[in-house]
């Protein structure tokens, strides 16, 4: 554990939705827990000077443009920055610039991606489910050790998080507690949660938050409540989300390139602080609390995936996902 953390937001573009741990609980009782990329830049042509030929122009960035956020499901895409093939950028509008065309790719929150296709008419498809988990609830301090230890507290939830947030109350909910009552749950900005002694954060900047600040824990996996709560292994979290148009080689080469980052990175985060995607490696592990790096793509395969949770945020709030369960269109 390090104290230093004045300089957490600075390093956190982005809470997103994102990440992951399968962990099946075994015991009877809830789980309990204890205690940037580069950005190409465009190089402004030089006008002739006398000279009788015009310098040439400095070549424009060349590459598939992949959009990531600055969370644990980005550290998996750290393999592709600087290799040339693609033009890698991190920040918190990486969605935004997805549908309007300006990148080719991003890894995004699943409910995020669903909300695209249904927003723009399909012009934003799924093609693989890449990360897992991703939200922990952080306690400053020890006195929460399971779901039970919330009665009498109040619970900070991110603004903008709106998936997150609602996965959080419907697990209290179905503990039996009456958010607005029973559980007094706040919204607040997202600097502001560094300021509370509980709050719903994603593993990234809760992991960075741990690593520089010793007073702060994990007290709740959001993925293990779940798990328990439904009997589901897996909570989606992170996803590539590509344009529809991408060609079909573009989309192959990409698929492999990320799959292959994933595993590098799994097994050697240096790759992810070369990136700049963490600060070290000791960060890049603590944001990896609460969230696995995981692969699965296919039509078939993302679609039985997906299918329960995408029907579960739907009953939750049809906005979530952008009005309605996408249709078999969705995956790519």
């Amino acid at each position: 554990m390090r104290k230093y953390f004045a300089l957490l937001l600075a390093l956190v573009l982005c809470l997103s939705a994102a990440g992951c741990k399968d962990n099946t609980p075994g015991e009877t009782n809830p789980p309990e827990t204890s205690g940037s990329a580069s950005v190409p830049t465009d190089t402004e042509d030089t006008e002739p000077s006398g000279s009788e030929e015009a310098t040439e122009p400095s070549a424009e960035p060349t590459g598939l443009r992949l959009g990531v956020l600055r969370d644990s499901a980005a550290l998996g895409a750290a393999g592709l920055a600087g290799s040339g093939r693609y033009q890698v950028t991190s920040g918190s509008d990486a969605a935004g610039k997805l549908a309007a065309g300006e990148l080719d790719a991003a890894i995004i929150p699943v409910s995020t991606a669903s909300r695209l296709y249904n927003e723009t008419g399909g012009k934003v498809k799924l093609a693989a489910i890449t990360a897992s988990g991703g939200w922990v609830l952080v306690e400053r301090g020890d006195s929460v050790r399971d779901i039970f230890g919330l009665v009498g507290r109040t619970v900070y939830l991110p603004n903008g998080f709106d998936a997150a947030a609602r996965i959080f109350e419907y697990i209290a909910e179905e503990y039996g507690y009456i958010v607005g009552d029973t559980l007094d749950v706040r919204y607040v900005d997202e600097g502001s949660l560094l300021d509370t002694d509980l709050a719903l954060m994603p593993s990234f900047s809760a992991g960075i938050a741990i690593v520089r600040d010793s007073g702060f824990r994990i007290a709740l996996d959001i993925q293990e409540q779940w798990t328990y709560l439904t009997g589901e292994t897996m909570l989606p979290a992170g996803c590539l989300a590509v344009r529809s148009d991408l060609g079909d080689e573009e989309l192959k080469a990409l698929l492999a390139d990320l799959e292959k980052s994933q595993k590098t990175v799994s097994d050697n985060l240096d790759a992810a602080v070369e990136a700049g995607m963490a600060e070290n490696q000791e960060e890049a592990w603590a944001a990896l609390e609460g969230c696995d790096l995981i692969w699965i793509q296919g039509e078939s395969e993302m679609r039985e995936a997906l299918a329960d949770y995408l029907s579960a945020l739907y009953t939750m709030d049809p906005a979530l996902i952008g009005g309605f369960v996408p249709d078999d269109g969705f995956y790519r």
